[in-house]
């Protein structure tokens, strides 16, 4: 009887556990449901400005929900639009008590702190000073360095010596807000701040004041604070401001000044900047650089003026000549890696293809990963296939594909490989959408969530820092060519390139206008006028150049009427569909003319008909690397690579 009743009880505790289990499961299913729709329905009011409606609806999102922190959030936003501030607080409240992490808790932390000040509560301080200490490289840690300042500005005890050491403390945060983020929404308001304070200032604290207005545009403002600065130390940012105010003379003054003795006290970047102003004030590129190598400057600076002057020789054994001084000169410089490939570049060229191997194993053991790396691994591909080492030559091919799989290089080794297949192994591909760039998240993937409940505002704001999110936002807003250029850029940070599977890459290659081109192609490969059309207006298609040409195919206005003209044509130049249909016939008969070989026509569709014509009659080459390689205008040679990179992974991606 026992056993039997033994028996039982373990039925009914597996049966309760089952039940629990599965109520469990439902209940959690059934909160998220919920969540979803009650979320969905007030994000309509929200968006319609009905905010005490939205408030409503956002109240009914469940606690179990993984959206209740968002819906919190937004009901702390009506009511803040509502006017009603002490409610709004007590929802931000909730949300900085949740022990689960996200990154929806900082902001709403931030958002709090602002509505205390504004209550004058005085716990607002509290919670700055937490957001410094807990978020510190965030933007809400940045902007609570001004809050502070503005509350110890607020508050200023009457006592004399406390008075003084309170101006201190505030200038101390107002300095730091400026350090940081020097063209910042409070960066003003804080230099304001610091004059207000009346305290003295010194020599570094003016040169902040003065950063800061040259960040905002104010340059006249940021002289006068120059002027109270020593010129050893600011004499790059006199430079600058001068350059601003149209001083061509003073500015290049203070470029000579600080290039002979001082620019060892400033960073890179700004030495570079003051180089490219010094040069600017030449009548052409040439003279300007010409003019600062004569002055033989050897402090910081110096391997960037060696550079640009060994990229201005035209003739390759001068060029090798120069870049081989530069090279020994700076072996470790910041350009030193670029001037090992042109050396080692002109040595294959020049077929000394045992010195260019040489050469070529220097830059990939000192510099495996720079701009350059692809180039080499590549060429020492060809050199290892020159001299009958296949297996070698194989090795370097494969090794350019899964090291730089988004590079020109890329593209030309996997030709080498599998030439069986062609020089242009893609000719159609299938479309896929343009989709959220992540397929999991942090915060339980509650930003994924948002994303697809098209909460585009909160998903900006709690992702500022994510350029692909923001990539995509911008995407989702229309404005397709920032939105490819932020997620080109946040690519190149990325050391090692992801598969062409990741959702990332339709960002910076989506498929903007390919019904156009697929309709007007003609006898051209579309991959081909799609990757043309990105890198010539990044998808704009009222873009305009310099020289005048204009559309998403970037033809001059002559060329777009004569097309016009022979092919019975008609319609504007920043039409899409007309600019699309004239570029596609104007690619088509620069093939047809230049041997139906794509890689002259996209030449010609930068350099012109008549230089690519040159160009093939003059240069001395066994193969099509040897004529990129070779092209005398870099703005066509690099246009060129490009090209062929977007055309290759367009075809990897789709």
């Amino acid at each position: 009887m026992r056993r039997r009743r033994k028996k039982y009880d373990l039925y009914f505790v597996i049966a309760l556990a089952i039940f629990t289990t599965g109520y469990f499961i439902y209940n959690h299913v059934s909160s998220e449901d919920r969540g979803i729709s009650a979320y969905s329905e007030a994000l309509e009011s929200y968006k319609n400005a009905d905010f005490e409606k939205a408030y409503l609806e956002f109240a009914k999102v469940p606690s179990g929900s993984n959206l209740k922190a968002s819906a919190l959030f937004r009901q702390a936003r009506c009511a803040t639009n509502m006017d009603r501030k002490e409610l709004a607080v007590k929802k931000y409240s909730k949300i900085t008590r949740m022990r689960a992490k996200s990154s929806i808790i900082p902001i709403s932390e931030y958002n709090m702190a602002n509505l205390m000040l504004e209550l004058k509560d005085k716990r607002a301080k509290k919670h700055f000073k937490n957001i410094i200490k807990k978020y510190p490289t965030s933007d809400y840690a940045i902007a609570s360095e001004y809050y502070l300042g503005l509350i110890a500005v607020n508050n200023f005890p009457e006592n004399p010596k406390q008075l003084e050491k309170a101006k201190q403390a505030a200038l101390v945060n107002f300095k730091t807000y400026i350090e940081k983020a020097p063209d910042g929404r409070f960066a003003l308001r804080s230099v304001d701040e610091i004059l207000k304070l009346d305290v003295p200032l010194k020599n570094y604290d003016n040169l902040l004041i003065a950063k800061s207005y040259y960040s905002n545009g104010e340059f006249e403002k940021a002289s006068a604070f120059l002027n109270k600065t020593t010129l050893a130390e600011s004499w790059a940012d006199f430079a600058k401001t001068e350059y601003k105010l149209g001083n061509k003379d003073k500015s290049k003054y203070y470029t000579e000044f600080g290039l002979k003795d001082h620019a060892a006290a400033v960073k890179n970047e700004e030495v570079y900047e003051v180089i490219d102003n010094y040069i600017a004030t030449f009548p052409t590129r040439k003279e300007g650089i010409s003019a600062l190598a004569a002055k033989n400057y050897s402090s910081t600076g110096a391997d960037y003026i060696s550079y640009l002057n060994c990229n201005e020789v035209v003739e390759n054994n001068f060029k090798e000549a120069c870049f081989n001084t530069m090279y020994k000169k700076y072996p470790d410089g910041q350009f030193s890696a670029d001037a090992l490939y042109n050396i080692f570049i002109t040595k294959y060229l020049q077929k000394k293809y045992l010195d260019a191997q040489r050469l070529g194993r220097l830059h990939t053991e000192k510099f495996p990963n720079v701009k350059s790396s692809p180039a080499v691994m590549y060429y020492m591909g060809k050199i290892s296939h020159k001299l009958k080492h296949y297996e070698r030559a194989n090795w370097y091919y494969k090794q350019t594909v899964n090291k730089f799989p988004d590079t020109y290089y890329a593209y030309r080794a996997n030709y080498n490989l599998y030439k069986d297949d062609g020089t242009l192994p893609f000719l159609n591909i299938t479309p896929k959408p343009v989709v959220f760039p992540y397929k999991k998240s942090l915060d339980n993937n509650l930003v994924i969530r948002l994303a697809l409940l098209k909460d585009y505002d909160l998903v900006e704001e709690l992702c500022k820092k994510d350029k692909f999110i923001q990539s995509w936002i911008a995407y989702q807003k229309g404005n397709y060519t920032i939105s490819a250029i932020l997620a080109r850029n946040a690519m190149d940070e990325i050391p090692n390139k992801p598969s062409f599977e990741d959702l990332r890459w339709r960002l910076i290659y989506p498929l903007h206008y390919f019904d156009l081109i697929e309709k007007y192609k003609g006898a051209n490969n579309p991959i081909i006028l799609e990757a043309i059309l990105k890198e010539e207006s990044h998808f704009n298609p009222f873009a305009g150049s310099s020289v005048g040409a204009g559309g998403l195919m970037q033809l001059m206005p002559a060329t777009y009427a004569e097309i016009n003209q022979n092919r019975g044509f008609s319609g504007d130049i920043f039409n899409p569909e007309s600019n699309v249909r004239a570029g596609s016939a104007y690619y088509e008969g620069l093939k047809k003319v230049l041997g139906n070989k794509d890689l002259y026509a996209i030449s010609a569709y930068n350099g012109g008909i008549g230089s690519v014509s040159g160009w093939m009659s003059k240069l001395i080459y066994n193969d099509a690397d040897e004529f990129v390689e070779q092209i005398p205008y870099p703005e066509t040679k690099n246009y060129v690579k490009k090209v062929l990179r977007s055309y290759w992974v367009y075809g990897n991606i789709y």
